[in-house]
């Protein structure tokens, strides 16, 4: 599990929905089209050409029912039209922010083409997500492209493939169906929980846009509690800012046959004047952390889970031990740099400050690393040295301290 910082929510609450959603096309004699992704920090990164001009970077994210261009200073030199203003709802569903539909516009995502789509131009970039992805990201690829297809996500392979429903044949060999419901264009799985010794329904947003395991809206429910031991941080960025909580651990998590053990789980409360309804009464959300576990496959039409596990899927989670979240930073986004230090944790012991430059972790410099590197390293076992070189204020200094369980 990477450091809870490098999480990010898919949660777009549109207060009106685009009039012309067509999706990707499907020619009646092809069987499947591919789209090739990548993992950068457990977000699924796709190359996505708009208007027929250079490819871009988007995320992959089946938790968000449009697509969407962070960056409206691509919107000219992309042709895109600013066809009318809409509001939507910021990640924290407090803030409004303030977007256009530009409608009619060519979509290429790998080989799968969606000759007239509507899409969303923020008209400002209220993610800055590249810092938490590692690299700069220009948008979302949301569910109206795919929501009227077979979608199945390959994540040995980094394949996805889209096909039509009526073409669609059942998975038989290691393939097992799994109960879900299909609402708004978005999969949620229908799990139970175990907590304090009860069982407890939950019904949970699979989002591939969430680089995170789990998490809980611990007030969708009075059985939805936090656990003895949790840590206050940083859960994630969404759309509008960062978004705090509680990281701790949820006893076991079942679905059909599957089923996982004290997995790393965020919890956070939804505000009480909030319509539950607008969440389509969720209780929380299924990351692509624990999705890519799987190889999945998703018919939106008959709203049906199919999931084909790895070897080990249930396999133990890991989570930093040493209290530091990071980001990156720079024009070329290498430059890692800690974002927040957890209280009561080694780091803040050891005097890590906000805004320290990682040089170097246990003499291997971080340019070498790169975030993921350095994020793998403060993951290992409880009590090991840990001696990390910093840049604070222009000068140089070293830091050592021993990891610590802090969940």
């Amino acid at each position: 599990m990477k450091k809870t910082i490098l999480i990010i929510f898919s949660l777009f609450l549109f207060q009106m929905a685009l009039s012309q959603s067509f999706g990707f096309e499907i020619k009646d004699d092809t069987e499947v089209v591919e789209i090739p992704f990548e993992i950068h920090n457990n977000f699924m990164v796709v190359k996505v050409i708009i208007n027929r001009q250079l490819p871009l970077s988007f995320i992959f994210d089946t938790g968000a029912e449009h697509t969407i261009l962070s960056k409206n200073i691509l919107a000219a030199p992309l042709k895109l039209s600013l066809d009318r203003p809409i509001r939507i709802l910021g990640a924290d569903m407090n803030r409004e922010l303030v977007a256009y539909v530009s409608n009619k516009v060519y979509i290429k995502v790998g080989d799968a083409i969606a000759p007239q789509q509507d899409i969303l131009i923020l008209s400002d970039d209220y993610f800055k997500i590249d810092e938490y992805v590692g690299m700069e990201i220009h948008g979302i690829i949301g569910a109206d492209l795919f929501r009227n297809l077979v979608l199945n996500i390959d994540y040995r392979k980094n394949i996805i493939t889209v096909q039509k429903s009526r073409k669609f044949k059942v998975p038989k060999r290691k393939w097992k169906e799994v109960p879900i419901a299909i609402e708004k264009n978005k999969p949620y799985l229908l799990a139970k929980a175990h907590i304090s010794n009860k069982v407890t329904d939950v019904k949970l947003l699979m989002d591939t846009g969430a680089s995170l395991s789990m998490l809980l809206h611990t007030n969708t429910n009075k059985n939805l509690q936090l656990p003895e031991n949790f840590v206050r941080g940083s859960i994630g960025r969404g759309l509008g800012g960062i978004l705090e909580g509680f990281i701790g651990r949820l006893n076991r998590l079942e679905f059909g046959e599957f089923y996982f053990n004290n997995i790393i789980t965020n919890y956070q409360d939804i505000k009480e004047d909030m319509d539950f309804d607008i969440l389509s009464t969720r209780n929380g959300i299924f990351g692509n952390a624990l999705m890519q576990r799987f190889n999945i496959i998703i018919d939106y039409p008959r709203q049906k889970l199919y999931l084909r596990p790895h070897r080990r899927y249930n396999k133990d989670f890991k989570y930093d031990k040493s209290g530091l979240e990071l980001i990156v930073v720079g024009k070329k986004l290498k430059t890692i740099q800690v974002y927040n230090i957890i209280a009561d944790s080694p780091a803040k012991e050891a005097g890590f400050q906000k805004g320290d430059r990682i040089l170097s972790v246990n003499y291997i410099p971080s340019s070498i690393l790169g975030l993921k590197g350095v994020t793998n390293k403060l993951t290992r076992k409880s009590g090991k040295k840990i001696r990390i070189k910093i840049r604070r204020n222009g000068l140089i200094k070293i830091i050592k301290f021993k990891l610590k369980d802090l969940i």
